[in-house]
């Protein structure tokens, strides 16, 4: 195998992985979607960021309580659960997407986000990911001592 014949296999590679991440990322906001639709989790709140809003949603699921009206105006629950179907929609129709998720001592949150709300599509970059991590394991060797063998052992070839 030439070094030119490698390199074209590591660029499929690498746009296998892209693609596969982009999939992944998709299938996140459809069961995020489904979740939302069958009541597991709802709206929880929304972040502010310098670079757009996200809504964060959790419930039983994640280990927090379905969010409802204090007081069991049915008002109040109806328009949390129209907001659920809104953003169930945009995540249904890859408008959303998962953008993160946070912790809380009560569990997890999901969050969500989109060009509505002035959040950019996320790109996955996974090429520099790989020679990060072999560089990290070859710094790991060196601050700690180790035989360089052992990380070489464990580099992408």
């Amino acid at each position: 195998m030439t070094a030119k014949d490698n390199e074209k296999n590591q660029e499929g590679n690498v746009e296998a992985t892209l693609e596969l991440i982009r999939i992944i990322h998709r299938n996140l906001g459809i069961i995020t979607a489904i979740l939302l639709l069958t009541g597991q989790i709802t709206i929880m709140g929304v972040f502010v960021t310098p670079r757009g809003f996200r809504v964060t949603m959790a419930g039983p699921i994640t280990g927090s309580r379905r969010i409802e009206s204090k007081t069991g105006n049915p008002l109040v629950n109806l328009t949390i659960d129209v907001i659920d179907i809104l953003i169930a929609k945009q995540l249904l129709q890859d408008k959303f997407f998962i953008t993160g998720s946070a912790l809380t001592p009560f569990g997890f949150t999901i969050n969500a986000g989109g060009p509505l709300l002035g959040v950019e599509r996320m790109v996955p970059k996974v090429p520099s990911l790989f020679h990060d991590l072999d560089n990290f394991n070859m710094l790991v060797a060196k601050l700690l001592n180790f035989d360089p063998s052992i990380a070489n052992k464990y580099q992408r070839k």
